[in-house]
């Protein structure tokens, strides 16, 4: 299942699962890594992609709401069924993913006969432990969380078209948009109303950090 849910997340690409990452000699002290082996694609990066986004749904508004992470973007899927006929007794389950925007850890929880107030139900008792996990590796990983990335493409600035400008007009233009003009070969007497920007980099439409530099040629 956890390789299933991580091939999904890779883009529908199969990789080998590894339970050792490396060995070391106890008494040479070398260390060797555990080649990581790459195979064919099973599925499309289509329905991997289709099938990821169905996962964050699960997490965001369905079942699996209990394993959300405040600021990560999580994809999961919750399970429940009976163990044998008339038992009395299931198996609960929670997998899932995360963050979906760089998917770095894969979590499968597995519950035999939970007893317990949250009753069977994996969105109940699976899903939280899932929640707990992810709470805990994501920092310790330190993975960016998707609202600071979110938060940091919202401050991004598209690069206005400053070229055929007057280079006054270039800066009041760039001041407009939060960004800062540095001019190659300044003078000090140069007119900024007369001199026509020539060049620029970046180029427009180029997203860039508010604050940042455009550099201009005349």
């Amino acid at each position: 299942m956890i390789t299933m849910v991580s091939t999904i997340a890779r883009g529908g690409i199969y990789v080998k699962p590894r339970i050792v990452k490396a060995t070391i000699n106890s008494q040479t002290k070398e260390k060797t890594e555990i080649e990581v082996v790459t195979k064919d694609r099973v599925i499309s990066e289509e329905t991997a992609k289709n099938v990821l986004s169905m996962m964050e749904s699960v997490v965001a508004e369905g079942t699996g709401k209990n394993s959300q992470v405040k600021g990560y973007r999580i994809g999961g899927k919750t399970g429940t069924s009976e163990d044998g006929v008339n038992t009395g007794k299931y198996v609960t389950s929670f997998i899932g993913v995360a963050p979906i925007s760089d998917p770095t850890v894969a979590v499968l929880i597995t519950l035999y006969n939970p007893t317990g107030e949250g009753g069977h139900q994996g969105g109940g008792v699976a899903a939280p432990i899932g929640a707990q996990i992810f709470g805990e590796v994501l920092p310790y990983l330190e993975v960016i969380k998707d609202s600071e990335v979110q938060e940091e493409l919202e401050n991004e600035i598209e690069v206005p078209n400053i070229e055929g400008k007057t280079l006054k007009e270039a800066e009041n233009l760039l001041k407009e948009n939060n960004l800062k003009m540095v001019i190659n070969n300044e003078q000090e007497d140069m007119d900024k109303e007369k001199i026509i920007v020539k060049e620029q980099t970046p180029k427009p439409s180029i997203k860039i950090k508010e604050e940042s530099n455009v550099y201009i040629d005349w």
